[in-house]
């Protein structure tokens, strides 16, 4: 087993498989990120290449990323007869995603309708080093008789988020062997060109067709039996977001790009690398030699070795080295590569989706799962991409007040759903997916809780990075409005003469409109006092930045003296005697609900009661307690964890809930002695996308439940804690694992850790 790549041996004409498949095969590079589609297309296929930050509008939810012309398209005619993979025969198959080196391979052995057998081979790569481009190299071998081919490669336009079509072409042209296509969205009018090259080193035929719809270039000839005729397609991408003339951007990186290809010395375009995990506590990069049957300069060569460079220098920072657990190691690479090619490396306008660029499920929207599932592992291992999450979130501080003010608040309260100008962008309603019931979507209005997740992320980067000039330009004024957002929801209540939070949705969002949510209230004191932690930090170091927002905020000793206030009298439902939280007024009184009588079920329980019914029992989709004792987990002792550990554990939905938690649960449980659990919990987040475990991958990638398995690995499973004395682990190493090795940043600092039995 490879412990760098997921393979398929065999192609599934199903539905739900082939868009499953095409949500783990995709590639990206944080620009764009393209799902596994055939190059040469199928029937029921979901062709998509999502950008980021590039939005289009639609009825009730706003806006959704909008699916690109396809760039991908590339047919074979072999004696005239189309290669598919539904007809003919597929003598061997085999498509790979090589995570180490950003790459989709693809080999099938294919005997046409008529006899012919060939071999195709290609490679598909977003390039990490240039972001602008994809390209692909395909090769076809004729096995036993001479062959007429033709290669057909496009960019087709006529592709949309399913049915909703997103793009008018307004230009479309070719200069002497490029083409380009310029498009626009309909409603939000971001422009994109899109180049293409398609060529090859035999002496074939080419023809240019200008088109609208679906701009090509053709090659013609013919392949003499047991030789092999390899041809490249290189795309390169700009977006009138880019601050620049795109067709001109486009067509100037093009050129460049040939002319670059022509002085580069003749690289070996298959080199990869494998891991010396012996020797290393990250990835050891050294050459391993792979068939290789042309050494040509050409373009798709240059632009391969920069990214497999790219991609090199990523791992040697981000890797997790597992030893003793093949599945645990190849499903911990899929979520640091899932990672990386949803991030943009220098955009902060955008921010990470909930199924980032690899399909249309939750519309592009962003939620706090960025702050709480994702961010630590960027804080940790890639703070610059960190920081640039944050400032996302700083840029629509305008907006979050504005939702604030329109609510009757203080401060800044943040959407729950946002995309680029950080209005709310939460659907009204949605058909539940699971009941086919059209249900009112509460969240944009009550669940609130998103505000103390981005001032918690705000105040965990600066502990961990120590990057103080961020601090001051922009995160203690982030702190600082959150602060007195929560100060201004809270209510005071005179028969327990204490502040409360009422009428809101929880982590929990099986249950709606309820009063003193744990976590909510909780994280709410959190942001407060971390405010005015942050408030005195800027007074004794940077006292003009402070002078400025004590003027712009009203900031007076008598305000602060309400929040302190808030602080010590905001309720937080917690036996003193026990330990345990009542996750929200009245949980306690709620039915229990006997799980034995579903057992085998394959839905989730709210799929099967409903929504209204669902909220009488005591049944929870997702970490809500629970999440609050892991996020804030230094302050919390052992006793507190363990008996909501044995309360919360039994009644959560795990299986069918919600795929944020899961893995999230693996810290509490390595901190409580539960390796079994731990375990278990690792590998049903580590293979949720792998192995379809839900059954919705078809809709992308779970983006947070990467973050979470990261998490789980090394806050968990390694114990690395890091404290105002610097940083410390404690290792919980499950049965099988012999070894666990990985790097993390701390206040500037490359720390490695290899922590074996």
């Amino acid at each position: 087993m490879d412990l760098w790549q997921i393979s398929e041996e065999r192609f599934d004409f199903t539905p739900k498989q082939l868009h499953s498949q095409e949500t783990v095969f995709t590639i990206g590079n944080g620009y764009f990120g393209t799902r596994g589609t055939f190059e040469e297309g199928s029937r029921h296929a979901n062709p998509a290449t999502l950008m980021f930050g590039v939005f289009d509008d639609i009825p009730i939810a706003r806006e959704e990323l909008a699916n690109v012309p396809d760039w991908v398209p590339l047919k074979l005619f072999v004696n005239g007869e189309r290669f598919r993979l539904d007809e003919g025969r597929i003598l061997s198959y085999r498509r790979t995603l090589d995570m180490q080196r950003g790459m989709l391979l693809r080999t099938v052995r294919w005997q046409s309708p008529n006899d012919i057998i060939v071999t195709i081979e290609s490679e598909r790569i977003a390039s990490l080093a240039d972001e602008h481009v994809g390209a692909i190299r395909y090769s076809v071998t004729a096995e036993q008789q001479d062959i007429d081919i033709v290669l057909w490669a496009s960019i087709n336009s006529a592709v949309g988020n399913y049915n909703v079509m997103h793009w008018d072409t307004v230009d479309q042209s070719h200069e002497n062997d490029i083409i380009w296509l310029l498009s626009e969205t309909k409603m939000t009018h971001v422009q994109l060109a899109q180049s293409m090259s398609f060529t090859t080193t035999a002496p074939f035929e080419q023809e240019i067709v200008d088109s609208d719809v679906a701009p090509s270039i053709r090659l013609r000839g013919r392949v003499a039996a047991g030789t092999t005729v390899t041809v490249e397609k290189i795309v390169v991408m700009y977006t009138s977001r880019d601050n620049i003339e795109p067709v001109r951007a486009a067509l100037k990186h093009h050129r460049t790009l040939i002319a670059m290809a022509a002085m580069q010395p003749e690289p070996n375009i298959h080199q990869a690398f494998s891991l010396d995990a012996a020797n290393t506590t990250t990835a050891s990069l050294s050459p391993v030699a792979q068939p290789s049957t042309q050494h040509e300069k050409t373009v798709y060569a240059t632009i391969s070795a920069q990214h497999i460079e790219a991609w090199r220098r990523y791992w040697e920072t981000a890797d997790v080295i597992i030893e003793g657990d093949a599945l645990a190691q190849i499903g911990i690479r899929y979520s640091i590569y899932q990672l990386r090619i949803n991030a943009s490396a220098h955009d902060s306008r955008y921010s990470i989706a909930a199924k980032g660029l690899t399909g249309f499920g939750y519309r592009g929207h962003v939620f706090h799962d960025t702050e709480i599932f994702m961010l630590p592992f960027f804080t940790y291992v890639m703070p610059e991409i960190a920081r640039n999450l944050i400032l996302y979130r700083y840029h629509l501080l305008p907006a979050a007040r504005q939702k604030a003010s329109n609510n009757g608040y203080d401060g800044a309260q943040y959407p729950w759903e946002s995309t680029l100008n950080g209005e709310e962008t939460t659907p009204p309603a949605i058909v539940h997916p699971e009941t086919g019931e059209v249900i009112a979507v509460l969240n944009g209005s009550l669940e609130i809780h998103i505000t103390a997740s981005i001032a918690h992320s705000v105040m965990d980067y600066w502990h961990v990075t120590g990057d103080d000039d961020f601090m001051a330009r922009y995160g203690t004024e982030m702190m600082l409005s959150t602060a007195m957002f929560w100060v201004s929801r809270v209510e005071y209540n005179v028969t327990h003469n204490d502040y409360e939070i009422t009428n809101v949705i929880g982590p929990d969002e099986w249950h709606e409109h309820v009063n003193n949510n744990a976590f909510t209230n909780y994280m709410a004191k959190n942001n407060i006092e971390k405010a005015l932690i942050a408030w005195e930090w800027l007074q004794q170091h940077h006292p003009l930045k402070a002078q400025m927002l004590a003027h712009q905020f009203n900031l007076t000793e008598e305000r602060f003296a309400h929040w302190h206030d808030v602080v010590a009298h905001l309720r937080i439902p917690q036996s003193p005697t026990t330990k345990l939280f009542e996750q929200f007024d009245g949980f306690f009184k709620l039915e229990t609900l006997n799980q034995e009588l579903y057992k085998g079920r394959t839905d989730s329980y709210q799929g099967i009661f409903g929504l209204e019914h669902m909220q009488k029992y005591r049944m929870i989709k997702q970490a809500d307690v629970l999440m609050l004792l892991t996020v804030l987990s230094s302050q919390f002792d052992l006793q507190t964890k363990k008996v909501n550990w044995d309360y919360y554990y039994p009644i959560t939905d795990h299986d069918y809930g919600s795929s944020l938690t899961p893995a999230f649960h693996v810290i509490l449980a390595c901190q409580l002695g539960l390796q079994n659990e731990a375990y278990e919990l690792f590998m049903k987040g580590a293979l949720v996308d792998i192995q379809n475990l839900r059954g919705n991958t078809p809709e992308g990638i779970h983006a947070a439940c990467a973050g979470a398995v990261w998490q789980a690995a090394i806050l968990g499973f390694a114990g690395l804690q890091v404290t105002a004395d610097g940083y410390k682990t404690n290792p919980h190493l499950p049965d099988k694992w012999t070894r666990l090795a990985f790097t993390c940043q701390y206040k500037g600092e490359h720390v490695q850790f290899d922590l074996r039995r």
